[in-house]
């Protein structure tokens, strides 16, 4: 039998790496040593007996088949062998994300309940001082909602000046891996508000501007919190507009220009759900420190400042190599071609994560001036 490996998520730990299952279907994690992730490698596509070659070819050692075997037991257990069994529970969770995306995170990052969902919402509110303007397109956080309440409440007072549009085009980041580019899931998302229901009309016209499947990683919104978080907020305030949540993993020429033609097609209300510098140990930096945080509030607030002038192209490409790793990045290349040419910053926050000396930054934009793409 020849092996057929799923891609893993990998982390490097103390004692060795952590393999996961990308999409969160399999919970129950797999460590491996430097000497484990070898023979991992050498596995895609090839029998127990291949393997064992190919390591007695470079190293001169049998492996014996029973580890062999161990090895790949836990790797399915993990999730991330594909075998008849593993095969099966994906393609259920598939199925069950075929009529709704269930929520994730109520419970954890917003109550479940509607009435003690409306109080979460009039306290993040409350938490944002400034004056808000009408706006035609928003870029909000996606970030854990009590780690930077002001700028949810600067998105909240946004909404409530802005009249509820007919429909919203939501571009998330995708934090597991696309099929694609970008990827949408056609069937409504559960809220405490009630569904937030999708425009099917206008998800199968933006199908047909793309050169590939939209409709292509159910599995990929399973667990992104960069759309459910967001979509929390907005239904909470618009109830009865219609919903396109995308997710962007990187950008094309292709899905810029079929943005563009779709939002002059389908004029929607688009809101950009992004975080911004990611910096610290968990991130590959040194601990959180003054000098660290200086570099990434510089980044961050000129990055925003591009954006708020109309200046999409030049806020990316003034990033370099985006040494601060703004998450922003693929969704604004995506969506240039349709941001409108002015806006105001309401919010921003460098958020300290204190058990891992990182932080995370997060802002608030509100788009006021006349949209490119009309």
């Amino acid at each position: 039998m020849r092996i057929r490996l799923r891609t893993p998520q990998i982390a490097r730990v103390e004692g060795g790496f952590l393999l996961t299952d990308p999409y969160g279907v399999y919970e129950k994690p797999l460590l491996l040593t430097e000497e484990g992730l070898f023979l991992l490698s050498l596995m895609e596509g090839k029998t127990l007996e291949e393997v064992q070659e190919e390591v007695f070819k470079a190293h001169g050692v049998l492996v014996p088949k029973k580890e062999l075997e161990e090895l790949l037991a836990a790797l399915e257990a993990s999730g991330l062998l594909l075998s008849e069994e593993v095969e099966r529970r994906l393609k259920e969770e598939e199925a069950r994300l075929r009529s709704l995306r269930p929520m994730r995170l109520a419970g954890l990052s917003y109550p479940k309940e509607e009435k003690a969902a409306r109080a979460f919402l009039e306290a993040f509110r409350a938490s944002y001082e400034g004056e808000a303007p009408r706006a035609e397109a928003l870029l909000m956080p996606h970030l854990e909602p009590s780690r930077v309440p002001e700028a949810y409440g600067a998105a909240l007072a946004v909404l409530e000046r802005t009249p509820e549009p007919e429909r919203v085009l939501l571009l998330g980041v995708a934090h597991r891996p696309l099929e694609e580019a970008v990827a949408a899931l056609p069937v409504p998302f559960e809220t405490p508000f009630g569904p937030a229901e999708p425009d099917l009309e206008a998800l199968g016209h933006l199908d047909a501007l793309l050169p590939f499947e939209l409709f292509n990683t159910p599995l990929a919104f399973r667990e992104e919190h960069s759309l459910e978080l967001p979509l929390f907020f907005l239904k909470g305030r618009w109830p009865r507009a219609r919903y396109l949540p995308l997710l962007v993993g990187h950008s094309t020429p292709q899905v810029e220009e079929a943005l563009r033609v779709f939002l002059k097609d389908r004029p929607a209300f688009l809101v950009l759900a992004v975080d911004l510098s990611h910096v610290g140990p968990r991130f590959g930096d040194p601990p959180f420190s003054p000098p660290l945080a200086r570099a990434a509030r510089q980044k961050d607030l000129a990055f925003l400042q591009a954006l708020a002038g109309g200046r999409p192209m030049e806020a990316v490409l003034a990033l370099g190599q985006n040494p601060t790793r703004i998450d922003a990045v693929e969704v604004v290349r995506a969506a240039a071609k349709a941001l409108p040419p002015r806006g105001e910053v309401l919010a921003y926050r460098l958020d300290l994560e204190a058990p891992t000396l990182s932080a995370v930054g997060a802002g608030t934009l509100a788009f006021t001036g006349a949209s490119a793409a009309s």
